[in-house]
């Protein structure tokens, strides 16, 4: 019994000693947040949230022509369009809607649906440069021509801060 014990003991020690010298996962460095998501989320990097950075936006972006009723037509913005972000995320399926906020703290609601049909995107570059603030950087939203009808000229937004996931 006492022998048993002991083996039972020596087991449960080693055990304790392999997994304290087991390499650690490692955390994720991410920089300064130009967009920062809530909510429905399966994947947050950052807490209960998924921070959107630079190296994200890198990464993920695509680059299109668009036609802003703001800036003019035939502007090549490159950003991040909504449905990569969301699979990104890993938004689960009963998800529906997207609702982005701007630093005034008005905000438009997306519909997921929408979202995965048209290319709605999170611009951060137009022309090769990086949104500046006075042009509604660092992360504004545009709209394809062919969701105009569903999101008028008046739900394009700028200065884009946070975004929530229901």
């Amino acid at each position: 019994m006492k022998k048993t014990v002991l083996v039972l003991l020596a087991v449960v020690m080693l055990g304790v000693l392999v997994a304290g010298c087991a390499p650690k996962e490692k955390a994720v460095e991410l920089g300064p947040a130009l967009l920062t998501v809530s909510g429905k989320i399966g994947s947050p990097n950052s807490g209960d949230k998924y921070v959107v950075d630079q190296a994200f936006f890198d990464s993920k972006s695509v680059e299109l022509k668009m036609d802003d009723p703001w800036m003019g037509d035939g502007l090549a913005y490159k950003g991040i369009l909504i449905r990569d972000l969301l699979t990104a995320m890993k938004v689960p399926a009963d998800a529906t809607t997207i609702r982005v906020i701007a630093t005034d703290g008005k905000g438009i609601d997306i519909a997921i649906a929408d979202a995965q049909k048209w290319d709605i995107m999170l611009v951060h570059w137009a022309d090769g440069t990086e949104l500046a603030t006075d042009a509604g950087g660092p992360v504004k939203i545009a709209f394809p021509a062919d969701a105009r009808a569903t999101y008028p000229d008046d739900q394009w937004m700028w200065w884009l801060t946070t975004a929530e996931v229901k």
